[in-house]
């Protein structure tokens, strides 16, 4: 028995759980007798998928606005009625194709081209699939064969980078998720514009996984299997941290491909919230919508909230009405915290998690401004505890491996073969730390060479092994420098070969053969070409010596 399913420990978790969801208003008389009589069969049906979370909203709220996004407007009644018509549709492509299970994938920017397919996973059953709008081609032929994608949602500006032949199979249906222009295919706004089709939802839906790709990996990204939650408890350590009530209106900018991003669409719908969002961010455009919708929270990410006060002459804009901020990804740094309470007040939380094990820890605005270098109290339903290299739980105030467990960490991955660690039935973050006196989890470091690039992970061994297949390259190194817009950026060293290929090694051919390989976010910034790299004398490079670092 796994330390999360003692009896015991889920009813003080339930006890934190139900105060939580309730000051929330998630449970509320909203709606009346009607939409109160329609919860536990909601639940029944659609577990706590998307798909429940419209539901219940469209019963409760159903001429309140939804989604404000590049699209225009949806209220919430207009949400269920359009992710009920793809989730039709999607059932009627698993009927004629004869498929034994939908496998959804996502590549989709923030807006309906994201969560309409959410909200019809739900309602139809299967798995969907959630792709890195960084993937490169290289990247998708490897998802799309080892994952066994049969339906596709695709923003028009990655269509390009799908494989050449894909189009001329009969293994994906390809839907344009969000439509440029006048280019040819199917969209989602085609099948939610038609009539009902011809087939019934499922009364109960197969409910399958979630899977977040992971990003900065050579070859086919790890695929995170996460199931749907049955009683999501840790919920409550987000509205514990998180003045979020319901019918507020948040701006999100975290992407929704991501666990940050998602799991605020799941609790900004779960509060009947209306949503407002960009395809892509632009601090300008952030600050208008804050003020021209007035905006109750902005959930968001460091390297936005840095942009959104590097913008010159930002206090043109009327942010008054923000009651809180809400950020994860990156590390907020003491200096980031004073600037954003300078310009917002003391109203920003932090969430502390990854994409496997989801939320692992949540800080309130007030522990925030009492101490920012710890990440917060960890939320209902979760254990999690710190060992040393050794294995043995290590006291108070001493440096451990984080582990943890909770209903939303990963099941597993897409690959078996894929490495999990494990103690006592609690799994691997990655990263070190400790807890203080009062119970506060403080994290210090990667527990590897990982860095976050403006929100994204990325090991520098990925780029080394890529360039090292590249002609013209004798020796190289890869490691993390800073940056003033994402904060960490991936540089090289290189030591040219003495021929032609050598020769003609530039930065942007180097930056070019990454690009074509790997994801966006792996490309480095800095280039440096030298005679010989600095090694000690067992042979490993010290960084040190290195230029640029």
């Amino acid at each position: 028995m796994r330390p999360t399913e003692h009896p015991l420990f889920l009813l003080r978790s339930f006890a934190r759980f139900v105060p939580a969801i309730t000051r929330a208003g998630i449970i509320s008389t909203e709606g009346g007798p009607k939409a109160a009589l329609a919860l536990a069969p909601n639940l029944a049906r659609y577990r706590f998928t998307t798909a429940r979370e419209i539901e219940q909203g469209a019963a409760a709220s159903p001429e309140r606005t939804a989604l404000i996004d590049d699209d225009g407007v949806l209220s919430y009644r207009q949400l269920r009625a359009q992710s009920r018509s793809l989730g039709k549709w999607l059932v009627a492509q698993q009927a004629d194709r004869g498929l034994d299970e939908l496998r959804i994938g996502v590549m989709a920017r923030n807006g309906r081209g994201i969560i309409l397919p959410l909200g019809a996973k739900g309602y139809a059953g299967g798995h969907i699939f959630l792709l890195n709008i960084g993937s490169s081609p290289e990247q998708l032929r490897g998802i799309f064969d080892e994952n066994k994608i049969n339906v596709l949602f695709i923003d028009d500006e990655f269509a390009d980078r799908l494989p050449a032949d894909l189009e001329a199979t009969d293994d994906i249906t390809i839907v344009r998720a969000f439509t440029e222009g006048e280019r040819e295919g199917l969209s989602i706004a085609d099948i939610v514009k038609q009539p009902d089709v011809d087939k019934q939802l499922p009364r109960y839906p197969q409910h399958g996984n979630l899977v977040l790709m992971s990003s900065g990996t050579t070859g086919i990204p790890k695929g995170i299997v996460r199931p749907e939650p049955r009683l999501p408890l840790v919920l409550a350590g987000y509205l514990e941290a998180i003045p979020w009530r319901s019918g507020d209106t948040v701006q999100l900018s975290a992407s929704i491909f991501h666990t940050w991003g998602w799991s605020a669409l799941q609790v900004a719908l779960a509060t009947r919230s209306t949503i407002v969002t960009r395809r892509v961010f632009d601090a300008e455009a952030c600050y208008k919508q804050i003020q021209d919708y007035r905006c109750d929270g902005l959930v968001s990410s460091p390297i936005f909230f840095k942009q959104m006060l590097d913008l010159h002459a930002n206090d043109r804009f009327d942010t008054s009405t923000l009651r809180f901020l809400a950020t994860a990804g990156n590390a907020v740094s003491p200096g980031l915290l004073r600037r954003t309470t300078e310009r917002f007040g003391p109203i920003l939380a932090n969430i502390y998690g990854s994409t496997e094990l989801a939320l692992a820890a949540a800080a309130s605005p007030e522990q925030m401004q009492a101490d920012p270098t710890m990440v917060g109290k960890v939320p209902p339903g979760t254990v999690l505890k710190l060992y040393d290299d050794e294995g043995n739980e290590v006291p108070t105030g001493t440096t451990g491996r984080i582990f943890l467990h909770n209903e939303t960490a990963l099941k597993g991955y897409t690959n078996p073969n894929t490495p999990m660690v494990t103690i006592d039935g609690l799994i691997e973050i990655g990263d070190l730390g400790y807890f203080d006196e009062q119970g506060f989890l403080h994290v210090q470091s990667r527990s590897d060479d990982m860095i976050i690039v403006g929100g994204e992970n990325v090991h520098p061994q990925s780029v080394m092994e890529v360039l090292e297949d590249m002609p013209g390259i004798d020796d190289l190194y890869a490691h993390g420098v800073d940056d003033d817009e994402t904060f960490k950026r991936i540089a090289v060293w290189v030591v040219r070969k003495l021929d032609d290929d050598g020769e003609r090694l530039s930065a942007e051919s180097v930056r070019e053969w990454v690009r074509s390989r790997l994801a966006d976010h792996s490309i480095p910034r800095d280039v440096h070409f030298l005679d010989e790299l600095p090694r000690n004398a067992v042979g490993k490079v010290v960084p040190r010596f290195l230029p640029g670092v």
